[in-house]
């Protein structure tokens, strides 16, 4: 069978000696340029390693270094290269998977925005951001050609378990986190410019002794994070059998339970609901749900006891889901954005200060409010494209091969449809996008073959 994603040496090493030539020529305006110089030679002699091992790495790990009074974010920087490399070698290969037209027509229906946005850099921000993540998915396409998926999916679970162990700590002892926010260390991983923000005006539920973020400055979007993992993390247990996962497992579920966040604790339940339709005719289902949900049950019941999650439980009381300022943002989005061409990007900024001084900072936290608040009803559609054409893939070569690798795409996908019914991350932050589509094009990569349909 032709692999058509297979590298090209020729083309690679032509490409990787003009980028490096550039590099020492940049380099003679600022040293740091001299970066990209060290990472193609990895890149080029030990492209094996940098699959398995760096390229995990720098998808739950944003690097950010300090560059002429900005904050260089080198991790992205490797990424989008190879992304763009994957898009010029491999041009003809991505658009023949059905997935890589599903972010194309993602992409187009976002920028429908621009045409009228009052805010014409934060559009092309945005833009940027959603173009960078259409890469990485070119990128998992790729690498899924040639390298083993598990091994690459196990790494990234592995390397990901200091954060998951760190964010169970903070909520222990929250003074830590405290110092940890303030330290040089944290503005290594997190946007420094985010970390001055939180600390002066920006103040956010980091900061909540109750929850821990570790990261991220907002705790839901941790959430997100180690819902994420905890689905790898239990894909690659149901199709390996291994012990191994065992402690990735408890450790992100512990993790996400830090957080404190409502909409991660419905996104696991909205998780397990579609796993139980998707398996409701095999006898032994319920046997392993039962199973899988009584040491999540007392592991729930332990740390409710324990106190550290009596605001969680208290926030899921009728009254206080009724008292949501939630509920008040949505209200006014639905009753102020133009149901057709929605506001453009910056629309949003220009009518929200009417919402009052205490709201009127926040975004619709709804991930289809937000994009039609930017691109009109063309958006959301290509958003429910996006979102639910992923889904409903994952899940169709799920039932048809009964391979557990597609729980992956599935919990990733269901918790970031259902957490970003009640926030709006999603579209442009750097570690859920980077981690979410490297995952897509890993996994619902298809390697083309005579007769073989890809679907």
């Amino acid at each position: 069978m032709l692999d058509k994603l297979s590298f090209i040496s020729s083309k690679e090493l032509f490409l990787c000696i003009l980028c490096i030539l550039y590099a020492l020529g940049a380099s003679l305006y600022h040293p740091i340029i001299l970066a990209p110089v060290v990472f193609l030679f990895y890149f080029l002699m030990k492209s094996y390693n940098f699959y398995l091992y760096t390229l995990p790495f720098v998808s739950v790990y944003l690097i950010f270094i300090p560059f002429a009074g900005a904050n260089f974010n080198i991790s992205f920087a490797f990424l989008t290269l190879l992304g763009s490399l994957s898009l010029i070698l491999s041009f003809k290969a991505h658009l023949e998977q059905k997935i890589t037209w599903i972010f194309l027509i993602y992409i187009t229906g976002l920028s429908v925005g621009l045409f009228h946005a009052s805010d014409m850099k934060l559009g092309m921000k945005l833009t940027f951001y959603n173009l960078l993540a259409f890469l990485m998915m070119l990128a998992g396409q790729r690498i899924a050609s040639k390298y083993p998926i598990e091994k690459i999916l196990r790494n990234i679970v592995s390397f990901a378990l200091p954060v998951g162990i760190f964010n169970i700590i903070f909520l222990i002892f929250p003074n830590l986190e405290i110092n940890f926010l303030q330290s040089s260390v944290a503005q290594l991983f997190i946007d420094p410019g985010a970390l001055k923000v939180l600390f002066e005006d920006g103040y956010n539920n980091i900061l909540d002794p109750r929850k821990a973020g570790t990261f991220f400055v907002n705790t839901n979007v941790a959430a997100v994070f180690f819902g994420m993992l905890f689905w790898i993390s239990l894909s690659l247990k149901l199709k390996n059998k291994s012990s191994y996962y065992n402690f990735p497992i408890v450790i992100y579920f512990l993790a996400l339970l830090s957080t404190n966040s409502r909409a991660g604790l419905g996104a696991v339940a909205f998780t397990v609901f579609i796993l139980i339709l998707m398996n409701i005719q095999k006898k032994k289902t319920w046997l392993r749900i039962i199973i899988f949900s009584f040491p999540v049950f007392i592991i729930g019941v332990v740390f409710v006891s324990s106190g550290f999650f009596n605001n969680v439980v208290d926030r899921l009381s009728l009254s206080a889901i009724e008292g949501d300022p939630r509920m008040r943002i949505w209200s006014f989005a639905l009753s102020h954005i133009d149901p057709l061409i929605g506001l453009g990007y910056g629309g949003w900024e220009k009518i929200s200060y009417q919402m009052g001084p205490e709201l009127g900072t926040f975004p619709p936290h709804n991930h289809f409010l937000i994009v039609w608040s930017w691109s009109g009803v063309l958006g959301v559609m290509a958003l429910a494209m996006l979102l639910f054409g992923v889904l409903y893939i994952s899940i169709k070569r799920y039932i048809k091969t009964r391979d557990s690798i597609y729980i992956a795409v599935i919990g990733c996908y269901a918790t970031v449809l259902f957490q970003g019914m009640f926030d709006n991350y999603f579209l442009h932050n750097y570690n859920i996008a980077a981690l979410l589509f490297l995952i897509t094009g890993l996994v619902l990569y298809i390697k083309p073959s005579v007769g073989n349909k890809v679907d």
